[in-house]
């Protein structure tokens, strides 16, 4: 067997990459298999004992949150920050506009905090874009295909019909797929692909919100509003399918809107 084969055989067995989500048969979609379901919740569980680590080391005052200004936090515009936003400002709804932009911008203080190395312009494509599965005018229904694999697909056809080279647009399409992963490793997936999840969990669950200074979480929420971003992402009305990680992940919740940095802040 040739050493492509035996990579393309590696990427296609990694939960949520690209390549498996291409797979076929009874588990093409992002459809998981039992041991893929327990990873999942294996990785949600991680996250909450990190979150729970942060909290005894805030009570102890052993944390150190991060601070930055808003326009610090802001990538190079460059022509693929250009092309991503063009591309979410034609095609999101607004409530979900600010949350892609609260994924970025939690993305970029979490990873100072935890001194991760990434590339922001990276960073910001895939998180501005890692919700595209999402958009109203979507080919793809959630319940025809896990939305972050359809999304990734969304986001790579247009980066590549806008010229951008083969391994940009791979980095950013995996690191959307991997994005629901609940936990996702900087070491093995790049610092983007960790970030964006993190950002997300961050958004929506409050995961890691004690690692960043109260004011700047206050500036981000005053720029970008979480109104009726639980509406705009379906959590509580879509039909996810069956077997899928956002099916796994509503059902785990109870279907009902998670805990977010909003409310636990109170921004």
């Amino acid at each position: 067997m040739s050493e492509t084969a035996k990579d393309c055989g590696a990427s296609e067995r990694v939960m949520g990459s690209l390549s498996w989500g291409q797979r076929t048969g009874d588990y093409s979609k992002g459809r998981m298999t039992r041991l893929e379901h327990l990873k999942l919740v294996g990785n949600l569980v991680r996250t909450q004992l990190v979150d729970l680590g942060d909290t005894v080391k805030d009570r102890l005052g052993l944390l150190s949150p991060v601070y930055s200004e808003l326009e610090a936090l802001l990538p190079s515009e460059t022509s693929l920050v250009r092309d991503s936003l063009d591309f979410a400002v034609e095609t999101h709804d607004a409530r979900l506009l600010h949350h892609s932009w609260r994924t970025y911008l939690f993305g970029v203080l979490l990873g100072e905090y935890a001194s991760v190395s990434f590339d922001r312009e990276l960073l910001f494509s895939a998180a501005i874009l890692h919700d595209s599965g999402l958009i109203n005018n979507r080919q793809t229904q959630v319940h025809e295909c896990c939305f972050a694999i359809s999304g990734a697909g969304v986001a790579c056809n247009h980066l590549s019909s806008c010229g951008h080279d083969r391994d940009t647009v791979h980095k950013v399409g995996d690191a959307i797929a991997l994005h629901l992963n609940a936990y996702v490793s900087a070491r093995a997936h790049g610092g983007e692909a960790y970030l964006v999840n993190r950002g997300a969990m961050c958004d929506l669950f409050g995961a890691g919100h004690r690692r960043m200074a109260k004011s700047s979480v206050e500036q981000i929420m005053n720029k970008h509003p979480r109104d009726g971003v639980i509406e705009a992402l379906e959590f509580e009305t879509a039909s996810h399918m069956k077997g899928t990680r956002p099916y796994v992940l509503t059902k785990l919740t109870g279907g009902t809107a998670p805990k977010t940095v909003f409310d636990v802040y109170g921004v």
